[in-house]
């Protein structure tokens, strides 16, 4: 009888598993994408759930050069939520009583491009869905594929052959679990756009006259 690496054991047990979970979700997957995440896919925020102020449709924001300048600093994680509202207290305090324009600008910048980088990331989600997907089919294959390579193994030849399948399904199996392990904390970077957005709305509303 062949022998067998102690984690192909282990993977021998895992890839059908881990196919039959997948396998209600592939037949479900639209074409182009698959969303692998817990939370709902929401493909676009809408303004209206955290913005009550005038309309930002259609605004030209970028036309507004201490506008443009502010709104990439708000809207990028790097800038801490408490820093952002001081920033976004200070751009008010240049203002005049009645300036409801320029700060409704403002939050149509800051809605526009963390959108924009949001529904690129989910974009990006779903690719890695995909990827995920071929792996675990191609892990599937070279399982089959090794097991039936040892079986068959009696010269130096097929016994060397059987063992570069092994140390590929190995790598193969190490990076799609890497990758698994990863997909919780990707996952969430939609959601933590989607929180900024919405305290960066509170923090400018408040500010309307």
């Amino acid at each position: 009888m062949p022998t067998f690496h102690p984690a192909l054991r282990r993977l021998s047990l895992a890839v059908p598993l881990l196919l039959v979970g997948l396998g209600p979700a592939l037949a479900a997957a639209p074409s182009g994408g698959l969303w692998p995440c817990i939370q709902r896919k929401v493909p676009e925020l809408a303004v209206g759930q955290m913005w009550s102020g005038p309309p930002i449709e259609n605004l030209q924001w970028q036309d507004d050069r201490q506008v443009a300048d502010l709104v990439p600093v708000l809207a990028a994680q790097r800038t801490p939520i408490e820093e952002a509202t001081k920033q976004i207290d200070a751009f008010a305090g240049t203002l005049g009583p009645n300036d409801k324009q320029r700060l409704t600008l403002l939050f149509a910048g800051v809605f526009e491009q963390i959108n924009a980088r949001r529904s690129r990331i989910m974009s990006g989600i779903e690719r890695y869905s995909e990827h995920q997907i071929e792996l675990s089919k191609r892990i599937k294959e070279q399982s089959l594929a090794l097991a039936k390579a040892k079986k068959a193994a009696t010269t130096d030849e097929e016994k060397t052959k059987a063992q570069e399948l092994e140390k590929q399904l190995l790598w193969d199996t190490r990076v799609y679990d890497a990758r698994q392990q990863s997909m919780t904390a990707v996952c969430e970077s939609p959601v933590l756009l989607e929180q900024r957005v919405f305290a960066l709305a509170r923090a400018i509303q408040e500010k309307l006259p």
